[in-house]
């Protein structure tokens, strides 16, 4: 009786494989979707901070103007290697936005044909 069983079972999974045979498929080709991509804007920044260099000949001179002007007599400062350290990393960021928007630039090439001149990196 197991072994009929076995030979039962073992038919059934067989011809239920033969049935893959009868599914037909199609191939056929699809278009690129357009990108919704607009350029990015310059960004509007606000008006950039007004830079003081402060000596020890001119800080209090630099403390009075301060005052004078209202404004409160906290200074946020940088040594001139941490400026440097500073130049550099903007520069870095700069390069990297610029590689960034690059590649999307060569997407939308490669998704649309073309790009127009407006949106060519400077």
């Amino acid at each position: 009786m197991r072994v009929l069983l076995t030979i039962v079972v073992s038919i059934l999974f067989l011809s239920a494989c033969g049935t893959i045979d009868l599914i037909e498929t199609q191939e056929q080709s699809v278009g690129r979707t357009e990108l919704d991509l607009s350029p990015a804007k310059p960004l509007d920044l606000d008006d950039r901070p007004n830079w003081m260099v402060i000596t020890p000949d001119n800080a209090d001179d630099v403390f009075e103007y301060l005052r004078e002007e209202g404004y409160e007599p906290v200074i946020f400062g940088l040594t001139d290697r941490g400026y440097e350290k500073l130049s550099v990393d903007f520069t870095k960021i700069r390069q990297h936005i610029n590689n960034q928007r690059r590649i999307v630039l060569q997407y939308k090439q490669y998704y649309e044909g073309s790009t127009t001149s407006e949106s060519q990196p400077q």
